[in-house]
């Protein structure tokens, strides 16, 4: 049996994935975005409120911000959390345990990681904090099932093609919340859904010019 602080933890990975699975279900998108270098160096806060007030403006739930060790980074999503309580924020391509501090003294809701990484994800697992992993093969898919997810990120779904849920989908039972990762633009948004992924990640092509994408704004009012 789990002794009473580690069956804490473990309610609380559990709630975190109910609630983005809930939050997903309800808009299935994940926004991601990246600080600038120079951004992160003078602490610059302006270019990112800016985006972020925008997707707000739209009603956008899901933000992911991609992880970097600059020494700024967690003021920065300190500070970006403070301004945008309506935001579920996460931490994008975690991979390292010392990162992982960061984000469970950050209360993101959730952390995405790239690959399967039994250590890491033990440990988040022991800390209540969710790292959904992205895995490629059926074996990988089946070891984060039996570890206990039941949401995980294909990873890069471009490259395994919009067809893989449904030809493996015989041979996995039952399915997890499937969240598509790498390679997608917004135009391939409900076409992918629409076979079978529950969610999206895009942080391509989505700001152009300094402007949020048109087609991101309108996929947006639709939803």
């Amino acid at each position: 049996m789990l002794n009473i602080s580690k069956q804490s933890s473990f309610n609380l990975w559990e709630e975190k994935q109910d609630y983005l699975i809930s939050s997903l279900v309800s808009q299935p998108l994940i926004v991601v975005l990246r600080i600038s270098q120079d951004n992160l160096d003078k602490l610059y806060f302006d270019d990112m409120i800016y985006f972020i007030s925008k997707l707000v403006s739209f009603d956008l739930k899901n933000i992911e911000i991609a992880w970097s060790s600059h020494p700024n980074w967690f003021l920065f999503i300190k500070e970006l959390k403070k301004q945008f309580t309506e935001i579920s924020f996460g931490a994008a391509s975690l991979t390292d345990l010392n990162a992982l501090d960061l984000i469970v003294e950050l209360k993101l809701s959730f952390a995405m990681s790239p690959c399967w990484d039994m250590k890491l994800q033990s440990r988040a697992r022991d800390l209540g904090q969710l790292v959904i992993p992205g895995v490629l093969s059926p074996t990988e898919i089946q070891q984060a099932v039996n570890f206990g997810y039941r949401a995980i990120k294909i990873f890069p779904a471009s490259l395994l093609g919009i067809n893989y849920i449904n030809q493996i989908n015989e041979s996995i039972k039952p399915l997890p919340f499937f969240i598509a990762a790498g390679g997608m633009e917004i135009k391939d948004i409900n076409s992918w859904l629409s076979n079978g992924y529950g969610a999206i990640t895009l942080g391509r092509k989505l700001i152009n010019n300094g402007q949020i994408n048109p087609l991101l704004e309108k996929w947006l009012k639709e939803k």
